[in-house]
């Protein structure tokens, strides 16, 4: 297996805010705005993955609504509320799509997110239009194998390809080409492993998940730029993997990997918020377990 080393993110970055700050300051967008939309993201990061709450939900759409009224142009809103809230916006999609697909810097997305749509609304018709289009354009490119993954179904394809994507999103020109940020890759690593851990457990190869969560995610580094944005999903995964680690018969084998586990730099973010805020960690498990593990494999 690959080890997925992220250490380079810190030498070229392309962080989320660096891609806000970047893309809308070229279309013209109020530094104001753009302040307020980095700061709004990193609100709602993770709400499509974790949060249920319906109340939540709806103050964070109403926040998208009002910010993206000051500026059209935000298609960094627009692409939250196709995305991220698309079954709380009901009518409103198209109009959210239209502004997406006029202002997004990236080409693909513009045919991409149409594709989804009419894929949403069950026309087989124009979806299969738009992706024959992406085919056209995009099929000897590096983001033709992102573009495939988001509309592959068949759980062992989805890993392979995972895998490759990940091994060609390492350069940061792919990154900033897509425009996946430096988090959103970390996030596909994590979900990745999530993935893989989950096939270990049910194959009961405890050992081995154990072993390649300490060998390929325990050891990588990443800004705190990125930690902070991933923080509730690192946590879940390091939790999945203490929990299997404490069902390795080898006593020392398991007593070795906890130790292994307590040195991680997760784990010392764990301690220091959990020294900050007592409440930390009953926030970050607020959905059942098995929940949370399907709700963040999902994307």
């Amino acid at each position: 297996m690959t080890v997925f080393l992220l250490a380079n993110l810190e030498l070229n970055a392309f962080s989320q805010k660096e891609k806000i700050q970047e893309t809308l300051s070229k279309i013209g967008v109020s530094q104001k705005i753009i302040d307020e939309t980095i700061k709004l993201d990193f609100e709602i990061r993770d709400t499509i993955t974790f949060e249920n709450d319906e109340n939540v939900i709806n103050e964070r759409v109403k926040k998208l609504e009002a910010l993206l009224d000051k500026d059209k142009r935000n298609y960094i809103v627009s692409q939250a509320l196709i995305t991220i809230f698309e079954s709380k916006i009901g009518s409103n999609y198209e109009k959210y799509l239209d502004l997406f697909v006029k202002y997004t810097p990236y080409e693909y997305e513009k045919i991409f997110s149409k594709m989804v749509y009419y894929r949403g609304i069950g026309n087989l018709e124009e979806f299969n239009k738009y992706m024959t289009e992406l085919e056209k354009k995009y099929k000897n490119k590096p983001i033709w194998e992102l573009i495939k993954l988001y509309q592959t179904e068949d759980a062992n394809e989805r890993e392979i390809l995972t895998k490759k994507v990940l091994s060609l999103m390492e350069k940061e020109s792919f990154r900033k080409e897509v425009g996946l940020s430096d988090e959103a890759f970390y996030f596909m690593k994590l979900t990745y492993y999530l993935n893989r851990l989950r096939d270990h457990y049910n194959n009961g190869e405890i050992e081995k998940g154990v072993e390649e969560y300490l060998k390929e995610v325990a050891s990588t580094n990443v800004s705190r730029e990125v930690e902070d944005y991933n923080l509730r999903a690192e946590v879940i995964l390091f939790f999945n993997v203490t929990i299997m680690n404490e069902e390795i018969q080898n006593i020392g084998l398991r007593e070795e990997n906890a130790d292994k586990l307590e040195q991680t730099r997760i784990s010392k973010r764990i301690k220091e918020e959990t020294d900050k805020d007592s409440e930390f960690l009953n926030k970050v498990f607020s959905l059942e377990m098995d929940e949370l593990w399907n709700q963040t494999m999902k994307v």
